[in-house]
């Protein structure tokens, strides 16, 4: 049963991860050219860009994004994060399922510790993915940022698994506790 468990998830890993590459590159593997055209916006590495420039405000249709070139002014891109919310949602059920019954969730349900793990799993690394997918398709990623991106999440997951331990976990299992040895 664990076998299929690891299978499940690491099935979710491979169609995640080619639902976001054929959303975001339309190429299940991309290229090293297709990664810099992103990470420069859409753009051409020269200052300026090379795409028709328009102001934030007039970016009135849903099928571009718009990004700030390395000359500051908008630029539409034909990149936009729809990939990415698909992958997620993959990566989320197919972690759910494979968690589902498990020694590990069970633990994790009654320990807070489990609960710091919970929450990095089910808040912490999606809101990472996320936030590094949205600077890195505006342009503005850097190794710096990744790094206080990284941290921010692991510190949100950890806030998480917190609020979720003391504010709803440990009471429904000392009011469980408080019933059961009411019967008794």
């Amino acid at each position: 049963m664990t076998v299929t468990r690891v299978l499940v998830i690491i099935f979710g890993l491979v169609v995640g991860l080619g639902a976001y590459s054929y959303g975001m590159f339309h190429t299940l593997s991309p290229t090293a050219s297709d990664l810099l055209n992103v990470a420069h916006c859409g753009q051409h590495a020269i200052a300026g860009g090379g795409g028709a420039v328009v102001n934030q405000g007039d970016a009135g249709d849903d099928k571009s994004a718009l990004c700030y070139s390395p000359a500051h002014i908008w630029v539409r891109t034909s990149y936009s994060d729809g990939p990415i919310f698909l992958a997620l949602a993959i990566l989320f059920g197919s972690t759910l399922v494979g968690l589902h019954k498990s020694r590990f969730l069970k633990w994790a349900a009654k320990s807070g510790l489990g609960h710091q793990v919970l929450g990095q799993l089910l808040f912490g690394i999606p809101m990472t993915l996320l936030f590094l997918h949205l600077n890195f398709v505006e342009g503005t990623l850097t190794a710096d940022w990744a790094g206080h991106v990284i941290a921010y999440g692991l510190v949100g997951g950890a806030v998480m698994g917190l609020i979720l331990w003391y504010a709803v976990t440990r009471p429904l299992l000392a009011g469980m506790a408080a019933r059961s040895n009411s019967r008794r």
